[in-house]
């Protein structure tokens, strides 16, 4: 089997910094920009930090790495608004790891994304005692979100986009439990499938809504259907980059991504399974670059009126991409912002 190798790291000496991470998109930057970047990410990261210590389930070592991306996408923002981004990414990041790691019976889970549904669509819980910590979360980040003058008006696009992914999470969980009991079966995804429903299982249109709403450029309204495509494109470019890097662990726990369909197609075409693994991991590192050409496309077509939107969505595709190259977000860890 192809190793680790295909990812193709970037050379350190040409973009390693002080805290351990190789980044070209950084690396591009003048110092300055780098410096105000990492100064927010220390002020947005102590922020969640403290928010994600009332949360237990919320594992706090990806809060650097996280306030980061945003950070990187989004400098122009203020702190308090790129902690409402982050926020976000650390729930799905959280109800991820309850999926994957399957330490929670799948019917509890299953009445847990129901309840999370009905938050999402309004529920506000005063009836009701919720002794899920999420669920607490959950309300928090509404609340703060809440505040902010967008909100009213994008809100059913954010509720949208966190039901796909609760609803993606489960589909994905069906899948794989097919796949498990048959790694022959024939009732697998097929790649655009896969992709349709793993753009939102990565997480890309929760983070993007919710960074338009705390962006706050009321004149997006008027680019509606562009900005939509823009962070459909970002999302894509975003699941096929952490395929990209988790394929072999999740290979070894037989889940299903891009590179197993793909790898799976190659071999039924009559390629062996390297052939076929190299094969599947060159068409999505392809995929991957048209995909970020399509954001620099959408980006450039138009502009709003501040340029901020197009910005942060094109630029957490393209961070998010290069971070996954050298890093991950499970594993990657700094003393920045403790």
């Amino acid at each position: 089997m192809i190793t680790t190798s295909t990812k193709q790291p970037s050379t350190p000496a040409k973009s390693d910094f002080d805290y351990g991470l190789q980044s070209d998109f950084l690396a591009r930057m003048d110092e300055e920009s780098k410096l105000r970047i990492f100064d927010l990410t220390t002020r947005a990261s102590r922020e969640l930090h403290r928010w994600a210590a009332s949360y237990p389930l919320i594992r706090r070592v990806r809060v650097w790495p996280l306030s980061l991306s945003v950070t990187a996408a989004a400098p122009f923002a203020s702190a308090s608004a790129l902690v409402s981004m982050a926020r976000v990414s650390l729930w799905v990041f959280t109800i991820d790891d309850l999926f994957d790691e399957e330490t929670v019976p799948f019917a509890e889970l299953r009445r847990r994304v129901e309840r999370y549904k009905e938050i999402v669509d309004g529920d506000n819980g005063v009836q009701r005692r919720d002794r899920d910590t999420l669920v607490l979360a959950l309300r928090d980040i509404l609340e703060d979100l809440a505040t902010y003058p967008l909100f009213p008006a994008l809100q059913e696009e954010w509720s949208s986009a966190v039901h796909g992914t609760l609803d993606g999470m489960m589909r994905e969980h069906e899948w794989r439990t097919h796949y498990r009991a048959d790694r022959a079966t024939d009732q697998l995804p097929d790649y655009d499938t896969y992709l349709e429903n793993g753009l939102y299982t990565v997480g890309g249109p929760p983070h993007i809504w919710t960074t338009l709403i705390a962006i706050n450029d009321p004149t997006m309204l008027d680019h509606y259907t562009r900005i939509k495509d823009l962070a459909m494109a970002a999302s894509t470019c975003i699941r096929l980059a952490n395929d990209l890097r988790s394929y072999d662990k999740e290979i070894a726990e037989f889940k299903i991504n891009s590179i197993v369909i793909l790898q799976r197609q190659a071999m039924a075409a009559g390629h062996n399974e390297d052939a076929a693994m190299q094969w599947a991991c060159d068409i999505v590192r392809q995929d991957i670059q048209r995909g970020l050409e399509l954001c620099k496309h959408l980006q450039d077509a138009d502009k709003t009126q501040t340029g901020y939107p197009e910005r942060a969505i094109a630029d957490i595709a393209r961070f998010v991409c290069d971070f996954y190259v050298n890093h991950d977000y499970h594993t990657f860890t700094t003393g920045a912002g403790r």
